[in-house]
This record gives C-alpha cells, sequence and structure tokens, in this order.
C-alpha cells in the first residue's frame, strides 16, 4: 500500500503540479500584448486564454499530490516529522498564493489585456514565489530534515 501511494504521489506532483508550473510561468508573457503589433482590441492572446485554463483545472488537480502525500505520512507514522509538517505548510501557502493572488491576476489580465506593465511583473514574482515553493517542498522531500531514523 505504501508504495502504491508513494508512486501515486510523485506521478501526481510529476503532472499536475508540473503543468501548472508551466502555466502560471508562461502566462504573463502571452498575457501581455505585442508591442509590435498596433492592434487596439481588447482580445486576450489565445495562448495566455489556455494556460489560465491550464492553471485552474491543475490547480485543482494539484490537490493530489499532498493528500495523498498525508496520507502516506499517517499509514507510515511518520506525519510528525519535520519535513512533512514544512512540506504541508509550505503546500497549503503555495494553494492560498493560487487561489487568492496569481488566479484572480491572471483573469484581471485577461479582462484587460492592455494592462500596466507592472501587473505582468508582479505576476510574474507570483508565479516565482510559487514555483520555488514547489521547489523548496521537493528539497524537503529529498533531504528530509528531520526525519525519524
Amino acid at each position: 500500500m505504501a508504495y502504491f501511494l508513494l508512486i501515486v504521489h510523485i506521478a501526481t506532483a510529476i503532472v499536475f503540479i508540473g503543468a501548472l508550473t508551466i502555466s502560471v510561468s508562461l502566462f504573463p508573457r502571452y498575457a501581455a500584448p505585442d508591442p509590435d503589433v498596433d492592434d487596439k482590441s481588447h482580445d486576450a492572446h489565445p495562448v495566455a486564454l489556455a494556460m489560465h485554463r491550464i492553471t485552474k483545472v491543475y490547480g485543482r488537480l494539484a490537490i493530489i499530490p499532498p493528500a495523498v502525500g498525508i496520507t502516506l505520512a499517517v499509514v507510515l507514522g511518520r506525519l510528525d516529522e519535520l519535513w512533512i509538517i514544512l512540506s504541508v505548510a509550505l503546500s497549503l501557502i503555495g494553494g492560498a498564493l493560487l487561489i487568492w493572488v496569481i488566479i484572480p491576476a491572471q483573469r484581471r489580465m485577461l479582462a484587460d489585456p492592455r494592462h500596466e506593465p507592472s501587473t505582468r511583473r508582479r505576476a510574474g514574482a507570483a508565479a516565482g514565489i510559487l514555483n520555488s515553493i514547489w521547489f523548496a517542498i521537493l528539497v524537503l522531500m529529498i533531504l528530509k530534515p528531520g526525519a525519524g531514523g
């Protein structure tokens, strides 16, 4: 059972969090209008629309890796270890950032493609923070600080 949960945990992290990371990272690039095109329309770039859809769908699916990870920690009796507690806390912070900052910012940028350049920079910064959180979780999963014997 533990091996099955571990495989599901790793596979869903790669697929769901990986796709989420890419979509959040690429969105600001395509949400901004092309400065070389003199188009006054308010149509969002099709790639930005696709990245926003992927962000929303895979953002929902990204709950699976931490849920399976917590289940695995319970099965193994390791829920009280520092690296697991920190990973869960970081997952919650990442989820909150996604729900309350990134997705609403993407909606605003799609609603007004001629947004301020600072909006694009803030969206890129939020993506960078989210990606750093996922990377920190990966490091915790490998190093396992505070792991029991």
